[in-house]
């Protein structure tokens, strides 16, 4: 197989397409990021609750306690941006049916 046939299958992104290609990517990490603050900051407000106002909520002091301990990049699955990692992401290389 030649260089031509390996790369004429794999056509270059344009310098456009890359910069457009890394601000999503960069928007989806800061978006992931700041929601990973935010619920950070909301399981440390559980450790400020009296135990009335756990039961409020149906949580136990040591509920509240085992959440509030849970690593920072551990969010709920509901609240988790779309692809957040880019793992996903579309293949900038696509193999071109042959005709």
């Amino acid at each position: 197989m030649s260089v031509e046939t390996l790369t004429s299958r794999r056509p270059f992104l344009t310098r456009a397409q890359g910069i457009g290609a890394l601000a999503q990517d960069l928007s989806r990490y800061v978006s992931y990021f700041l929601i990973c603050l935010s619920v950070a900051r909301q399981r440390r407000r559980l450790l400020t609750l009296d135990e009335k106002a756990l039961k409020d909520i149906g949580v136990n002091s040591v509920d509240a306690f085992r959440e509030a301990n849970r690593s920072f990049w551990d969010i709920p699955e509901d609240l988790k941006p779309h692809n957040p990692t880019g793992l996903e992401r579309r293949n900038p290389f696509p193999t071109h049916a042959r005709g």
